[in-house]
């Protein structure tokens, strides 16, 4: 006999892989007596999975009536994932009168996601001046995504020493500007602010390729950087260092294609790469003049 957790939040949770849903349920319900917003979301989500949508509705519905905190931006996100965005973006209306926590800026991204870009814009911007900065990095992304650079800049200027919000994006949105001496500054405030990763950046934005390439072979030396083979084949085609990304890659090829694939990624990422390319290569990588993420 398979020994049953006493435990209520683990129970709940053996009871759902055991496929006795509604056993899991009737735990889930006793507990959103409690008034935790966590529990009410938790049961929506397995009412909704299990096809019992007006049920999690229902219970929303219950949720805001007794004036649960977060209930009314716990609501909208079932209407939204649901695909019932025109009610969900009345429920962030509606959690933007009460006072929700953030629910302005959950407001702008689910505009965004809609195409009302307009609208989302001006929702940012009233966020941000209500006091919630960290909104004008998700607005920075909105203008980035249109094309508008000078704005994106402006947005993420505003979120800057917002709590969790980190300095090297400026730098990366300034690079693509042009902006190079500003972009420095501002890699170099980042790792002032103990951002060191963006050592990286900061060394190639200053044109100094050699000692970023250097430090990207000393990060790949270490575990959980596969992705940065993309930055040493950038660095490497950037400085016209053939022979040396194609000793790279014979190593990769037989024991890391991963790393292969991304170091050939950022080989293309570079101009040079395409100057040197014979006319019936494949190089249809977009080429970036800053150095590339890790992705």
């Amino acid at each position: 006999m398979i020994d049953e957790p006493i435990d209520p939040d683990d129970r709940a949770e053996w009871l759902i892989e055991q496929g006795r849903v509604d056993e899991a349920i009737s735990i889930l319900e006793a507990r959103t007596r409690g008034g935790d917003w966590l529990d009410v979301d938790l049961l929506s989500d397995l009412l909704v999975e299990n096809g019992r949508v007006e049920e999690a509705e229902a219970l929303w519905r219950a949720a805001i009536e007794a004036g649960l905190p977060r209930a009314y931006g716990g609501f909208a996100d079932m209407l939204a994932d649901a695909g019932r965005t025109d009610e969900a973006i009345a429920g962030w209306r509606a959690a933007v009168e009460v006072g929700e926590p953030r629910a302005r800026a959950r407001l702008a991204a689910l505009l965004a996601r809609t195409g009302r870009v307009d609208e989302a814009i001006a929702e940012y911007w009233t966020a941000i001046a209500a006091g919630d900065a960290a909104a004008g990095v998700r607005l920075a992304k909105v203008y980035a995504r249109a094309g508008q650079l000078d704005e994106a800049v402006r947005a993420y200027r505003s979120a800057i020493g917002a709590e969790g919000v980190s300095r090297w994006p400026l730098g990366v949105l300034l690079e693509k500007l042009g902006h190079v001496d500003e972009a420095v500054a501002a890699y170099r405030a980042a790792v002032d602010a103990g951002e060191g990763h963006v050592r990286v950046r900061l060394l190639a934005a200053q044109g100094r390729l050699e000692e970023a390439t250097q430090l990207v072979r000393d990060m790949l030396t270490e575990p959980g950087h596969n992705a940065s083979y993309r930055r040493l084949g950038w660095l490497l085609t950037e400085q016209r260092r053939f022979e040396e990304i194609e000793a790279e890659a014979r190593l990769l090829k037989d024991g890391n294609l991963v790393g292969l694939s991304y170091l050939l990624s950022g080989a293309q990422q570079s101009a040079n790469f395409h100057e040197d390319c014979p006319a019936d290569c494949k190089g249809s990588t977009r080429v970036v003049r800053y150095l590339p993420e890790c992705r």
